[in-house]
């Protein structure tokens, strides 16, 4: 959801978290992902006259809200992906998702060691003190096999 992917890309970049200007994620890569792992949906985006030359753009196909670089308790960095839901049924669906092969390797070729799938409510949303608790202790929780995870606030 618009909102939610604003809101929280605002509190990450505030709390110096937020990842996805990064130098590896230029244009030129998303794109050549997209159209190697999700040619679907880029062609969607193509007849929608959507602009491919733009980083939003790009990253709402690949479905990714945002990525962030966390430090975890041992002291490594860990890029994570993350994608911001209100409806619990839908994440379930990107959930498993996800853990395909085709989402697998888009999230190989991000250097993406972890992908978090958040549910939570827009009048709900968590303040930035709070983001910060949330996101420290879900990056220390050992990862999945998957390195997916739903997280339900």
């Amino acid at each position: 959801m618009f909102s939610l992917r604003i809101r929280f890309r605002a509190i990450a970049s505030r709390i110096q978290v937020l990842d996805l200007t990064a130098k590896d994620l230029t244009v030129k890569k998303l794109l050549t992902i997209a159209q190697e792992h999700l040619p679907r949906r880029l062609e969607k985006a193509i007849s929608q006259r959507q602009d491919l030359e733009d980083l939003e753009t790009l990253w709402e196909i690949l479905g990714i809200d945002a990525v962030i670089a966390l430090e975890n308790e041992e002291g490594k960095l860990i890029r994570v992906g993350v994608t911001l839901l209100e409806n619990e049924g839908k994440a379930q669906n990107i959930f498993y998702d996800m853990k395909g092969k085709q989402r697998t390797a888009v999230r190989e070729k991000l250097n993406l060691e972890q992908f978090w799938i958040m549910v939570l409510k827009s009048k709900n949303f968590p303040e930035e003190d709070e983001w910060i608790d949330i996101l420290y202790r879900e990056i220390d929780q050992p990862p999945t096999a998957s390195g997916c995870r739903l997280i339900i606030l």
